[in-house]
């Protein structure tokens, strides 16, 4: 019969599947015309659960585990890799009577049967589909594999293979165990042409699972190791993070946003310095807008990381000598004092980044909110906080973040506290805004709840202290005040 999907469905229900077992124990010839029908029909999803209704996976893994011709092992490869396929996951990997199976168990033997000297390119491609479907089930098996079974070591040296499809599968595999176990997946990267490798995942634009595959390896990677964050720049592989920002699927652009936080780190500002000439920062800038709720924090993260290296690049320029040049002169940053450019100083203000990160207070998103709020608390400057916190009143971004104050979960409250406590320093912030703080943190300080967090109402308890103390003070005297 020609096995077109309405054939396959119904040769299940005709019940073909439990003597396709028994032939499956039976001898080669047997053997090998039952695992070819057996593929075929576990594409179906209703003859899933008939061959494992019927018995048939501990029969299918013994054969994979035991000696047989590479054909025999290679079609129960396949079936059980259709059986683990569409996020199906350890669903039908269950005896006749429903029992699940061990699947660490499994997952050891897998990892263990790549070793092996006769496993060849036709077992092992379904062997790692199938072992990539098992472990994205759950994130515990995952660890089995890597913590358990040496997973890492025994993944790498498949990207040195020739065969291109089995190095795509465990670029998939790595992104899920660098989870766990970072460290020697550096350590391999760094030796020669294996850093270009990830490269050419990084920019295989035609397979977006590769790519974001990819793009999830590097995320994962310490962001200490600066050789490695040196490196990648010399191979153009920020340019390729870059690239997947601008046309990437939605997947791949949240993992290259996570990847490119190790080439946004204010200790290294050369760093910094490529990643804004080569156009992230706009990009960056419209996903505070139009990204998944991830890719807007992570977005909005990365731009408090360049916005943390401002105020020491801003420069501020020398008094004119002569009232005539004046009128040419350039205008002052109101965040910052100086001179100010996006290319030069990183200022989210001259990126037109303000108002996205303001909306995603008013969102009320804890997550995009929480990096929101720690990026806009780069503005104000405890020593001087005055400009910081008129350009944030100017954004009525003051309003949104005392909102915080009665919808946000803990952690969050205490980052708009932060904030609030510099903004409070200033006395015409105290006079716009001070009653209003001052409901807000009463309400915090007042309730008697055992789930209430101690730190959070000590937290308020000292900006409430603060904003009394200092109510109808000048500025100068609230800065010292809090300073000392």
């Amino acid at each position: 019969m020609e096995l077109v999907d309405q054939n396959i469905t119904l040769l299940g229900k005709e019940g073909v599947i439990p003597p396709l077992l028994e032939m499956a124990s039976g001898n080669v010839e047997s053997q090998e015309a039952s695992l070819s029908a057996l593929v075929k029909l576990s594409g179906c999803h209703a003859n899933k659960e008939l061959i494992a209704a019927a018995g048939g996976v501990p029969i299918i893994l013994d054969l994979i585990f035991s000696p047989h011709t590479a054909i025999i092992i290679a079609r129960c490869c396949e079936v059980l890799e259709k059986l683990t396929s569409n996020d199906d996951g350890i669903k039908f990997l269950v005896d006749k009577n429903k029992k699940q199976l061990e699947i660490e168990q499994i997952i050891k033997k897998l990892l263990a049967f790549l070793q092996s000297p006769n496993s060849s390119n036709i077992m092992l491609r379904p062997a790692l589909r199938a072992l990539l479907g098992i472990c994205k089930s759950e994130a515990r098996f995952i660890k089995t594999a890597v913590l358990t079974a040496n997973g890492v070591s025994l993944i790498l040296p498949l990207l040195d293979g020739s065969d291109p499809e089995i190095r795509e599968i465990a670029i998939n595999l790595l992104s899920l165990f660098s989870q766990h176990e970072p460290e020697g997946v550096v350590e391999y990267l760094l030796k020669p042409k294996r850093l270009e490798a990830l490269v050419g995942f990084l920019e295989n634009g035609d397979k977006a699972d590769v790519q974001m595959a990819a793009a999830g390896l590097l995320a994962n990677l310490p962001k200490s190791e600066v050789p490695l964050t040196m490196k990648l720049i010399e191979l153009e592989g920020l340019n390729a993070i870059i690239s997947i920002l601008r046309s990437g699927t939605m997947g791949a652009k949240e993992n290259a946003l996570t990847a490119l936080f190790r080439f946004t780190d204010p200790a290294n500002l050369d760093s910094q310095r490529k990643v804004v000439e080569l156009g992230a920062y706009p990009l960056l800038v419209r996903f505070l807008r139009f990204g998944s709720v991830t890719a807007k924090a992570r977005a909005a993260a990365l731009i408090g990381n360049l916005s943390t290296s401002s105020p020491e690049l801003a420069v501020v320029p020398k008094p004119a000598r002569c009232l005539c040049f004046r009128s040419s002169r350039v205008p002052l940053c109101p965040a910052h004092g100086g001179i100010c450019s996006v290319e030069t100083t990183f200022c989210l203000l001259k990126a037109d980044a303000l108002a996205g990160l303001v909306a995603l207070l008013h969102e009320e998103i804890d997550a995009t909110a929480y990096e929101a709020i720690q990026t806009l608390s780069t503005l104000v400057r405890e020593d001087s906080p005055q400009r910081g916190a008129n350009v944030l009143h100017e954004a009525d971004a003051i309003n949104p973040t005392l909102e915080i104050l009665n919808w946000g979960p803990g952690p969050l409250k205490e980052q708009a506290l932060v904030l609030l406590e510099k903004v409070l320093t200033v006395k015409e912030m105290v006079e716009k805004y001070g009653s209003i703080a001052r409901l807000r943190l009463v309400d915090i300080t007042g309730r008697i709840n055992i789930h209430e967090d101690g730190n959070l109402r000590r937290k308020a308890a000292g900006v409430l202290a603060l904003l009394e103390r200092y109510s109808g003070f000048d500025t100068s005297s609230l800065a010292t005040g809090l300073n000392g």
